[in-house]
């Protein structure tokens, strides 16, 4: 007669359980950590044409540059939409920030009083992108 020794096998049981979870919750982990960051840079630059063929189109509704010169009045119908508003029109998802800079690379202030329209999360020279 072979005699079973119960509590030994309950205790592997719960063991070889233990480990089978902890194994999927690493890979789980892993997997939601390592989501490839090449996706997520290619989606920011295909917005961000997005938004450059928006503001620059000849037939967008929300165009702002005229031939070679900004359209300040444009650029302040944008301003005053709210940004939720702005994004909807410009059909991104991502926050976005539109600014201008010289030939320097230095953030040309907009009617004197802006550096730029979007999201108040974004900081120029830490400033929020839609302040002084």
């Amino acid at each position: 007669m072979i005699n079973i020794n119960k509590k030994a096998q309950s205790w592997s049981i719960d063991v070889t359980l233990g480990v089978i979870i902890f194994i999927a919750a690493f890979f789980i982990f892993y997997s939601l950590l390592n989501a490839n960051p090449g996706t997520k840079a290619s989606n920011l630059k295909q917005e961000a044409s997005i938004i450059v063929r928006q503001v620059t189109s000849e037939d967008s509704l929300i165009r702002v540059i005229d031939g070679n010169e900004i359209n300040i009045s444009k650029l302040n119908e944008l301003k005053n939409l709210s940004y939720d508003e702005l994004k909807r029109r410009l059909r991104v998802e991502s926050d976005f920030c539109l600014y201008f800079e010289d030939e320097k690379g230095y953030i040309v202030l907009i009617n004197n009083s802006y550096k730029g329209v979007g999201a108040s999360t974004i900081n120029l020279s830490g400033t929020p992108c839609s302040q002084r």
